[in-house]
């Protein structure tokens, strides 16, 4: 083989082995990184640059802290609101339905002297029963609920003492008769009992 020759084949090595080397970057190393540098340069930036946007992120999470903050609270607020207004709601149909309740009682109690003086007239007394149960249940579904009163201690909280009567043979305080039934509403009174108490 002749210098020339030799040459011709040296050259076309070296070519080969560069495309070897370009298509294949774990052939030669030292020439990868040198293009994963050129392509991906390092960004150098001053000192006062980095500090600015420093501050710029701190200055932002603040921001975003103060914001999610105030969120919260307004939302603790608006379900402050939310739960009043429903207690409100409920409260005021109560005090609707009360007045309304209030408004039947003397039907009621007109249906219980009905009983009481339709006694001889069993037909009669019958149908006046089965209206008065009929009506009393619908209260009771209501939360109504008649006060007890005769035999137990006076409660000005739940008895209206309208007479009172000495009586030895009792203690002082106790209710004795029961002049108007009294009923309360969801445990709160709307009418108390019209009672007569024992006073030694």
């Amino acid at each position: 083989m002749t210098e020339e020759q030799t040459a011709a084949t040296n050259e076309q090595t070296a070519a080969t082995n560069e495309q070897t080397a370009a298509t294949n970057p774990e052939a030669n190393p030292e020439a990868s990184a040198d293009a994963v540098n050129h392509n991906n340069p390092e960004v150098c930036m001053p000192e006062e640059d980095v500090a600015k946007v420093l501050n710029a992120l701190a200055e932002k999470n603040r921001l975003l802290d103060e914001l999610s903050d105030r969120h919260k609270r307004l939302q603790a607020d608006f379900d402050n609101f939310r739960r009043r207004s429903r207690q409100e709601k409920e409260e005021l149909s109560l005090i609707v339905s009360q007045g309304i309740v209030l408004q039947f009682l003397p039907v009621l109690d007109n249906f219980e002297r009905a009983l009481a003086s339709t006694a001889q007239d069993e037909g009669l007394r019958t149908g006046v029963e089965m209206i008065y149960r009929q009506f009393a249940q619908v209260l009771e579904k209501l939360g109504v609920e008649p006060i007890q009163a005769i035999g137990v201690e006076f409660d000005p909280k739940l008895h209206e003492a309208v007479m009172s009567v000495e009586d030895a043979g009792q203690n002082d305080g106790v209710i004795i008769e029961e002049l108007q039934k009294g009923y309360s509403m969801h445990g709160k009174v709307i009418r108390p009992s019209m009672v007569k108490v024992v006073r030694n």
